[in-house]
């Protein structure tokens, strides 16, 4: 007996030090760098030819470990309102690195990123064809794939390049009359991180705009201009994802690894357990949605991939932040009361933050019918105008 105790220890011991050592794998920085780029302006070089340049800038964020930059290779996709097929694109990239200057064959040579440090390299996409077929393009999507290698091993990363190529097109407002308002239902251009929210609403929406009118956001546009959408192939999904996305059902959003890893970076993988603890017994017991209340807003909010617009479709995009600061900010600049919302064709408004003094219930009526659409609509921006007093 007192061996099989000794043995039982030993062996608990074991796996305790095995599971320590894991944790603090999972929590090692690995690979981990930060991107980031400037430029990537278009330019029509010729009548036949669209070219985007820019710059993009690797810094290793590991304190006391080396990154290895092994090779880039951009990935380019066309967004257009006819075929691409007769398009060609060609790319060429070059390091700026001083130690490793670009060679004339177009060879990328590997080098070490010092801890804490940075490199940066150039690239640059041509876009070949007919003038009519180049001026149907709205948007390009270059997919800057870095292959990083170190102590994970080796790791292929992305940095990924969203440019708008035109401006939305100009149309008579529309409005329509909606319970107790009228709403006007407003197209800008293909939103993109660079985008500022206030920028947007000043450019489109408040020229159409009167006094006493609501402007709303929707709540995945708002998300891509502050930049949180993350790729799949980005998501490092752990042990608790992997198992527990299972429990989500299929068809939701956190039904899948990457899914629900994005919500446990979020808000940590303790307060999703304790959500799924609670709430799967008190959805058997016919009182659904606690969940969700105890997993806190951005459960609600993560849109999986297929949720949202191309190219963003291929996107984990996440529920935006800051919603009421972002709305005082509207309202300071611009006089109009401000909403960020979510909505569905089912229905469903959820207002996720307003400017002080909008009446939420009536930005909820006004909205029920979701005349922004979840489509291709390319109208994130609404204009709420209540009946004349």
């Amino acid at each position: 007996m007192g061996i099989a105790r000794r043995a039982a220890t030993v062996l608990g011991t074991a796996a305790a030090a095995v599971g320590a050592v894991e944790l603090l794998h999972r929590r090692a920085p690995g690979n981990d760098v930060a991107f980031s780029d400037e430029g990537f302006r278009p330019q029509r070089m010729a009548a036949g030819l669209l070219r985007l340049s820019g710059r993009v800038t690797v810094e290793n964020l590991t304190a006391d470990r080396e990154v290895m930059l092994c090779g880039v290779e951009p990935h380019v996709a066309l967004l257009s309102d006819a075929s691409v097929a007769e398009l060609r694109t060609a790319c060429r990239v070059e390091s700026r690195d001083k130690a490793y200057p670009p060679r004339p064959d177009g060879y990328w040579t590997a080098y070490v990123v010092k801890p804490a440090g940075s490199s940066a390299f150039d690239v640059q996409v041509d876009v070949q064809g007919r003038a009519a077929a180049l001026d149907a393009l709205y948007a390009v999507w270059v997919d800057v794939r870095v292959g990083t290698y170190g102590a994970e091993g080796p790791r292929p990363r992305s940095h990924h390049v969203f440019v708008a190529l035109r401006e939305a097109e100009r149309t008579p407002p529309s409005w329509r009359d909606v319970d107790g308002a009228q709403v006007l239902p407003v197209r800008t251009h293909l939103l993109t991180p660079d985008d500022d929210p206030l920028a947007v609403v000043q450019k489109y929406a408040a020229p159409q705009a009167e006094p006493g009118d609501v402007v709303v956001i929707g709540e995945s546009p708002l998300a891509v201009m502050q930049g949180r959408l993350r790729h799949p192939d980005e998501v490092r999904v752990g042990w608790f994802a992997s198992r527990f996305c299972s429990f989500m059902g299929g068809e939701g959003s956190l039904g899948t690894g990457p899914g629900l890893q994005v919500l446990v970076d979020q808000v940590g993988g303790p307060r999703v357990l304790g959500a799924l603890a609670a709430g799967a017994p008190l959805k058997l017991a016919g009182r659904p949605g606690w969940f969700y209340r105890l997993a806190g807003d951005q459960a609600r909010l993560v849109d999986d991939v297929t949720g949202s617009l191309p190219p963003y479709d291929q996107f984990i995009v996440l529920g935006p932040e800051r919603s009421d600061s972002v709305c005082e900010a509207i309202e300071r600049t611009t006089g109009l009361g401000a909403a960020v919302c979510d909505a569905n064709d089912l229905g469903r408004v959820d207002v996720l933050g307003a400017s002080t003094g909008v009446d939420h219930a009536f930005v909820r009526r006004a909205l029920a019918s979701n005349p922004a659409g979840n489509g291709a609509e390319t109208t994130p921006l609404v204009l709420v105008r209540p009946p004349a007093p």
